[in-house]
């Protein structure tokens, strides 16, 4: 329940706010009502209805229909497709609240009894309408001490709560999610039937809790990301921009093995960096796990009294969603020089020329042979 209902709420989870002069009067909700703001915020986005005459009847119980049809609306879900149809021998396609029944059925927000009867007049009590907020808001796992301590310090009537209760409602205290009806704010009253009023408060609480919960990763979407790592020296940062300028040093390690004697031109291998990427701040160039592809450009063979291997490649980078881009780095590789002095002590088969190997799982210190641009927000490797 609680995964297919976020990703509901992180898809399409949209309440708009509707301008204060148009809001519906009630004749029993006066402005000094303790849910006054909360009634006025749902029934102007029609999530609940009120009665003739501009009643809203606040202590009037709620029913398994009515909940339904509050919890779909609140949920943005009152308008899709029914992904499965359900039959029940108590209501059916002509009751006003079918549709919602039927997809809250579909989201598990409520079950039809065993014997095919959905019950919809039957009333809703506060801890099913507290096991769902708990079960659908990202909420941190507390122990059972941590939950009873909250409970013992706000209710009145905590010797009351059964223990497969706690936990579930010590995190909604927690999160301050609770409909506190006063002058019985202090009673946790988990078994009591819910009222209009304090349903309005639970919906309300809901929506601000994920509003907020909306709000953290929109910003989490459009922040860098930070991280641990190798700091690059000498970057140049505009905005969201980082540039690590030609000649900047970088770590790799191959995989495979490569060689000046045995790899020809065209040749293509896989690498990655030894360490994320990072500047000073800590904001994440390259992760450690991005996937380098590299490119054999030449190779000089080693040849007897007269060279030393060379390999020449360049490598092509991924972006830290795993797109490769541009062709950014290039290695000259060759083989130590032999020295002129030992020519008088070494015999043919030492200073036979030396061959460059690159071995599987060896570091290799590459420079980029152009500045390199990168969005530290997306990734991106820029042209």
């Amino acid at each position: 329940m609680k995964n297919k209902l976020k990703l509901i709420l992180a898809l399409i989870f949209v309440l708009t706010s509707v301008n204060s002069s148009f809001a519906m009067e009630f004749v029993d909700v006066p402005q000094g009502f303790w849910a006054y703001e909360q009634i006025d915020t749902l029934t102007n986005e029609n999530v609940i209805g009120g009665y003739p005459e501009n009643y809203f009847m606040p202590q009037n119980l709620v029913t398994r229909a009515e909940y339904a049809s509050m919890v779909i609306k609140v949920l943005g879900q009152d308008k899709i497709p029914i992904e499965t149809m359900y039959s029940f021998e108590d209501i059916d396609n002509s009751h006003w609240a079918f549709g919602s029944v039927v997809r809250a059925v579909n989201l598990d927000i409520l079950k039809p009894a065993d014997d095919g009867y959905f019950y919809p007049n039957d009333y809703v009590t506060r801890s099913e309408v507290i096991t769902f907020l708990v079960n659908i808001l990202k909420t941190e796992d507390i122990t059972k001490k941590e939950a009873i301590t909250a409970l013992q310090n706000a209710y009145l009537d905590f010797d009351d709560v059964p223990d497969w209760f706690k936990v579930t409602a010590g995190k909604a205290e927690v999160i301050n999610v609770i409909a506190k009806e006063p002058p019985r704010e202090n009673y946790l009253d988990y078994d009591r039937y819910i009222t209009r009023a304090q349903m309005a408060v639970f919906l309300f609480n809901l929506k601000r809790e994920t509003d907020m919960y909306m709000q953290q990763e929109a910003l989490a979407e459009i922040s860098p990301k930070i991280a641990e790592g190798i700091i690059v020296e000498n970057v140049f940062q505009d905005g969201d921009i980082v540039t690590l300028p030609a000649q900047t040093v970088l770590p790799i390690v191959v995989s495979g093995q490569i060689s000046s004697d045995k790899s020809v031109p065209g040749e293509m291998f896989q690498a990655h960096f030894v360490n994320n990427i990072v500047n000073y701040e800590h904001h994440l160039l390259f992760s450690k796990d991005v996937v380098l592809i590299g490119k054999i450009l030449d190779t000089t063979r080693s040849k007897n009294f007269v060279r030393n291997g060379e390999l020449i490649f360049e490598l092509s980078a991924a972006n830290n969603d795993n797109f490769l881009t541009k062709i950014f780095a290039v290695a000259h590789c060759e083989a130590p020089k032999i020295e002129s002095n030992k020519f008088k002590k070494v015999t043919k088969s030492i200073i036979k020329g030396r061959n460059y190997v690159i071995k599987d799982g060896q570091i290799l210190y590459v420079k980029l042979y152009k500045p390199v641009r990168i969005n530290i927000v997306t990734g991106e490797v820029l042209d």
